[in-house]
């Protein structure tokens, strides 16, 4: 089969098709990414004190995230060698520091 396409041209589309596949493999690879961190849900508490979450089964904790929880939804940072770590769990969307009081009164209307 013969292209009848410039040479200019042909090394336009290869050099354009391998900087895709760059870009493709570099979104996945940590080392070319460099560090990352994002959310996750916690699906599983290890027994060695690690959590799984988004597929990563053993996610490093911080001391400041104590006692883990399946459904914790966690911040997770990455290292550009690959590995994972988490901070801790993300506060609630409501923070209920108190709650509203309304008293009964009862009887001849006197506290």
């Amino acid at each position: 089969m013969t292209v009848n396409r410039p040479a200019p041209a042909v090394h336009r589309d290869l050099a354009w098709a391998l900087k895709q596949q760059a870009t493709r493999a570099g979104e996945h690879a940590p080392s070319v990414r460099g560090a990352d961190w994002r959310l996750a849900t916690v699906t599983l508490v290890n027994g060695d004190g690690t959590v799984a979450a988004e597929g990563i089964p053993a996610i490093r904790r911080l001391e400041t995230y104590r006692n883990p929880a399946a459904g914790d939804l966690i911040v997770i940072e990455q290292a550009s060698n690959g590995n994972w770590i988490s901070p801790g769990r993300t506060a609630a969307a409501t923070d209920n520091q108190f709650t509203t009081f309304t008293p009964v009164v009862t009887g001849a209307g006197s506290a």
